[in-house]
């Protein structure tokens, strides 16, 4: 079997087999994917969702994709933009603080009309018992967070220095307010979008490695690509949660990588 797209063709062996970056021929099967890179999380002064050295990444990811972008790597922006009514909110619920969590069973018996979900709310109690009934955790629960990343607000702006026109592609995640999705593959184009460019590798950051970055990372590679995480331009939320992920992305083959190295191999083949 041949596959063919433009000037390329793939047999059934490579597309059964990841590419790495140190095997790689064409620097268009390469692609950078920036996560989160907004000032939500990495504006200190809005005091919303600061990750700690937030700011740092956005930094980081600039020197970056100025490297990247100078041999023809695709950018790709992927960042969240939340429905103010989002179920993931604690400010859409009665009596809950951001930071606490919510379980099933503590919603299992609730009523239409004894739902605990405040007036702002546009998801249904079924819808949140479904949900958290989904959840692969062993007590069903989901941390609420406080208001963050909402559409329409200063929130989902990109971090200074990056800029709208520094990427080649924008896809917005977690915008289903009955489901959370930490992932830029949970119900995007990305994955479509990728294999439309046949898209290989994918170089991913950037906050937080925990949460959205960590299951970007395992999403991409559980859809057969090859995914790498630049040391230098990730931040997390917490360490404990972060060496849980690390573990977890370190078993399913994503590998680390310096940008000391990724630029040595990047010169290094294409030059």
């Amino acid at each position: 079997m041949e596959t063919m797209t433009s000037n390329k063709t793939y047999t059934k062996e490579t597309l059964e087999k990841k590419l790495k970056l140190q095997e790689c021929q064409d620097i268009e099967d390469i692609a950078m994917i920036s996560v989160d890179n907004t000032q939500t999380f990495e504006n200190k002064e809005l005091n919303e969702l600061y990750v700690n050295e937030g700011e740092q990444a956005a930094h980081g990811t600039k020197k970056i994709m100025e490297a990247c972008k100078y041999y023809g790597i695709t950018m790709i922006n992927v960042l969240e933009e939340h429905p103010i009514w989002h179920i993931s909110l604690a400010s859409n619920y009665k009596n809950k603080k951001p930071f606490e969590m919510i379980n099933y069973f503590e919603v299992a018996d609730r009523t239409d009309e004894e739902n605990g979900l405040s007036e702002r709310a546009q998801f249904t109690v079924e819808e949140l018992k479904s949900f958290l009934k989904e959840l692969s955790l062993e007590w069903k629960s989901q941390m609420l967070w406080p208001d963050h990343g909402v559409k329409w607000t200063q929130w989902v702006e990109l971090s200074e220095p990056l800029n709208e026109s520094d990427f080649d592609l924008k896809v917005i995640k977690w915008t289903n307010a009955a489901r959370e999705a930490y992932s830029g593959f949970d119900e995007t184009v990305l994955d479509e979008e990728l294999k439309k460019m046949w898209k290989k590798i994918l170089i991913v950051g950037w906050v937080a490695t925990d949460y959205c970055v960590g299951q970007t990372a395992l999403d991409g590679q559980e859809k057969w690509y090859q995914v790498y995480l630049v040391n230098e331009a990730i931040r997390w939320v917490a360490q404990e949660t972060t060496d849980a992920m690390i573990e977890i992305l370190k078993a399913k083959e994503v590998e680390f990588i310096s940008a000391m190295e990724l630029f040595n191999i990047i010169e290094k083949k294409f030059a």
